[in-house]
């Protein structure tokens, strides 16, 4: 294997280790004025999109309600990162939609909140301010350090494609479980 292709292949675990290890995304919607706020939420990850469960009180919540376009950032641990400049991280471009109470499907959500995230999920789960959000990935890219930026492609944007890359090596690394 030639160094791009090792490059390519390491590029693609750290894409898959940050996207399966994320436990929070750092979100930014947008509000009244056109107003961006950042802010977070746990999340889990199921069948490509991510699913949140915010409270009505928050800010955030009542801006995905009004507008449904939300940026999503996984990134790489400061503690972890090899360097400041380059902390590996995800961007996602998504749209939202709340899950209603009575749907297919959102009582398996919580189920696989409360395993991720514990007994809490009981109690919030109780709370008749919650609302379930899933965020359906549109596009996105990944940095993996200098100079290794990928834009995501495929279904479900799992396989990474190298960014302003004109040379003939590989340049796409896609879903071994594809």
């Amino acid at each position: 294997m030639n160094e791009k292709a090792e490059q390519l292949t390491e590029d693609r675990e750290n894409f898959e280790g940050l996207r399966d290890q994320a436990r929070s995304l750092i979100m930014a919607t947008v509000g009244e004025n056109a107003l961006p706020r950042a802010s977070y939420a746990p999340f889990v990850l199921d069948s490509g999109c991510f699913y949140i469960y915010l409270s009505r009180l928050s800010e955030h919540t009542l801006e995905l309600i009004e507008n449904p376009v939300v940026s999503v950032l996984l990134i790489e641990d400061e503690t972890a990162a090899s360097q400041i400049f380059a902390r590996k991280r995800l961007t996602y471009l998504c749209e939202s939609r709340t899950i209603d109470r009575d749907d297919t499907g959102y009582d398996s959500i919580l189920m696989l909140l409360t395993r991720r995230f514990g007994n809490v999920m009981d109690l919030l789960r109780s709370l008749p301010d919650f609302v379930l959000f899933r965020l359906t990935p549109r596009s996105g890219r990944f940095v993996s350090g200098f100079g290794r930026a990928y834009e995501l492609a495929g279904e479900r944007l799992e396989d990474i494609v190298r960014l302003g890359t004109h040379d003939p090596g590989p340049a796409v690394q896609k879903n071994s479980e594809q």
